[in-house]
């Protein structure tokens, strides 16, 4: 048998393997860029500071273990009807949803929103835990706080009634 010895020979007339200078990764470094190169800014969303100024519209909803909740009244408020695209954005102790044209999240087929699990443990949304949902039309936006925040926010007005300074 021949051919089958330790030396590997070439068929006659073929030339050696070479390698693709395309797929090849350059032996020097390039020069880093002039201008640094940042993320886009994202769009601020305008928050409350005067509630009497717009309408402003509050449910409360049971977030599922797949980070599931309905909305159906705030979602009619908004006009907000399934397939329509959102932005999720998290903030301390809460997740603001906005109308986007290229959001990645969707309102569901049954007027649901999910919250990704990253997003409800930043914000500190517990799974098959209540959220308190506040929805403001004439900002196009939906917000979901925990539970702790709104707990907060009362005790602290109730103890500013106790020493005669009501706060709002």
């Amino acid at each position: 048998m021949s051919g089958m010895g330790s030396s590997h020979q070439q068929p006659p007339g073929t030339r050696p393997e070479q390698l693709i200078g395309a797929l090849v990764p350059p032996t020097t470094r390039r020069p880093a860029p002039t201008v640094p190169l940042g993320a886009p800014a994202l769009r601020r969303r305008g928050w409350l500071t005067d509630v009497t100024a717009e309408p402003v519209l509050f449910d409360v909803a049971r977030i599922d273990t797949s980070g599931r909740f309905c909305a159906r009244a705030l979602l009619t408020a908004l006009r907000w009807e399934p397939g329509h695209r959102l932005d999720l954005t998290v903030e301390t102790d809460a997740v603001v949803f906005g109308s986007s044209p290229a959001g990645r999240q969707t309102v569901g087929r049954r007027g649901e929103l999910t919250v990704p699990v990253a997003a409800r443990s930043l914000a500190g949304l517990d799974a098959e835990a209540r959220v308190m949902l506040v929805a403001v039309p004439t900002r196009d936006l939906l917000v979901a706080h925990p539970p702790a925040l709104v707990a907060h926010l009362l005790a602290r007005h109730y103890a500013h009634q106790a020493t005669g300074h009501d706060d709002g």
